[in-house]
């Protein structure tokens, strides 16, 4: 089973610190490779594990105010460096999750209405990857691939859109069942997620707490200590597939699109 987690938060120092807050319902699947991706000192750090990799070592994300993390089991064909999950190109990240029927097809067909340069960036052979190659050409249709200043909004209703061609090349395909999967994207400053169907997309808000395992906080520490005021102060938002109901988790409604802004604003669209 696919899985994607993103998390944007108020401090990049304790991006680690948050990740653990949320580690325990995100098991990796056993045999799954894993990919996490993030934005140190403005740059895009990405690091993917194969089979049989330690787990923690994926939540040792970089340094960065948000973090995308994927899990999938790779089919037959299918290679670590052109399937593992997230994709990059330039600035962004992006993830998907889904079961679409003839995949193959779908990935085609999203290709073949692609611009030359963006196809050309379809290496592998997943419909996941066309899919991100298509949000990105949503965006270029409007001059913003590259735009440091985009709003989350904007970033929403251009992956909404991807969604729905998503939806019209699955059906033009000859699926007749409406297709079930999420999508999510960040250019490191703004998080954005859809999801179709079935497939489920939760997010949870996080406030700050003293209480920490890796820096050894506890209730009763100090708040006299900077590492308990920063602790305190910070703030989070985490997106996620196959959450359960409840927990401080909310279910992003079917046909929905979720906008994160750097502020940590929440809209659903």
């Amino acid at each position: 089973m696919s899985q994607v987690l993103a998390l944007i938060t108020s401090d990049a120092a304790l991006l680690r610190c948050e990740l653990d807050r949320v580690r325990s319902q995100f098991p990796f699947e056993k045999g799954s490779v894993v990919g996490v991706g993030g934005w140190q000192d403005g740059q895009v750090v990405q690091r993917r594990y194969g089979r049989g990799a330690p787990a923690e070592e994926a939540w040792e994300a970089p340094d960065s105010e948000v973090a995308i993390m994927a899990s999938r089991a790779l089919s037959v064909g299918q290679g670590l460096e052109d399937s593992a999950e997230p994709f990059r190109f330039r600035q962004w990240l992006f993830a998907a999750v889904g079961n679409l029927e003839r995949g193959d097809q779908v990935r085609e067909r999203l290709r073949e209405e692609l611009p030359e340069f963006l196809a050309a960036a379809v290496r592998g052979p997943t419909w996941e990857e066309a899919a991100f190659a298509r949000y990105l050409a949503e965006l270029r249709d409007i001059g913003r691939i590259e735009d440091p200043q985009l709003d989350a909004a904007t970033a929403a209703a251009r992956l909404l859109s991807c969604a729905k061609a998503i939806e019209q090349v699955s059906g033009g395909a000859g699926v007749t069942a409406r297709p079930s999967f999420a999508l999510v994207a960040s250019n490191g400053k703004v998080v954005v997620a859809t999801r179709r169907g079935s497939q489920s997309l939760s997010y949870a808000l996080l406030e700050g707490r003293a209480e920490c395992g890796r820096h050894e906080l506890t209730s009763h520490s100090s708040d006299a200590e900077p590492s308990v005021r920063d602790h305190r102060r910070r703030r989070s938002v985490v997106v996620a597939t196959g959450m359960p109901a409840g927990e401080g988790w909310v279910l992003l409604p079917d046909g929905a699109t979720l906008a994160i802004d750097r502020k940590l604003s929440v809209t659903i669209h």
